[in-house]
């Protein structure tokens, strides 16, 4: 039985509200439950405490409406592929035994992220493993898709995520820790005023390609099945 349909998995709180959350608002308007973990609690970030991301991340989470959110508290800034991250990530796996998994990219420069896309995608093949170490029964996502923070890839396809664009912005906004001018510690690109332009440029910019004012872009590995081309491919366009 899946508990959720959709995990969605970040290497620091926030990085699932920038990089899925427009796909999470519109599954979850559509009848689907997912959860979300956080691998680390982002406490080696350049502001903000683990204990107030800690508060953000479960804001954030109520936002969007996720059935749960967890955090595997394994090392900020040093996330690695061990036998003891994958263990615990097989362990969510089977414990929320989703159908998708949205994870990070393997090619994002952030080498946290990049760890956390080998972490999931190691964790999504042994947790089918009955022998696999690790509590709970065995289980294998059906599919595993990729999301980036940093790094451009040709997507292998867009969700449109105008309807949602808003709540969306409102999830990340519960981040007032690293989002705000106002908050204490360094000055970083993700404080900055015009932070919130740069993301919906990017959301514009993957929108027009399907007729839609903002879109997220995913990748995952081969083609999808689409059982009915013309409801799939023919969606109606907007004209701006």
């Amino acid at each position: 039985m899946n508990l959720v349909e959709i995990l969605a998995v970040g290497a620091h709180p926030d990085d699932v509200e920038l990089g899925c959350g427009g796909l999470l608002l519109a599954m979850r308007a559509r009848g689907h439950r997912f959860a979300i973990v956080d691998l680390t609690a982002g406490e080696r970030g350049s502001r903000g405490t683990a204990e107030e991301r800690a508060k953000e991340a479960q804001a954030a989470a109520a936002v969007l409406g996720a059935a749960a959110r967890e955090c595997l508290h394994l090392p900020d800034t040093r996330l690695e592929p061990t036998h003891g991250a994958v263990k615990a990530m097989v362990e969510a796996v089977r414990k929320w035994r989703p159908q998708l998994v949205v994870s990070m990219s393997p090619l994002d420069r952030h080498p946290d992220h990049a760890a956390a896309a080998r972490i999931v995608e190691n964790a999504c093949f042994l947790a089918a493993l009955p022998n696999f170490d690790a509590p709970g029964a065995p289980h294998r996502p059906r599919r595993v898709v990729r999301y980036s923070r940093h790094a451009w890839f040709a997507p292998s396809f867009v969700v449109d995520i105008t309807e949602h664009v808003e709540r969306k912005l409102e999830a990340i906004r519960c981040y007032k820790s690293q989002f705000t001018r106002e908050a204490p510690g360094a000055r970083t690109p993700i404080s900055a005023p015009d932070f919130e332009e740069d993301l919906r440029a990017s959301w514009r910019f993957h929108g027009q390609g399907v007729g839609a004012l903002y879109a997220e872009p995913f990748a995952m590995d081969g083609p999808p099945a689409v059982p009915d081309p013309v409801a799939a491919l023919c969606v109606e366009r907007r004209d701006f």
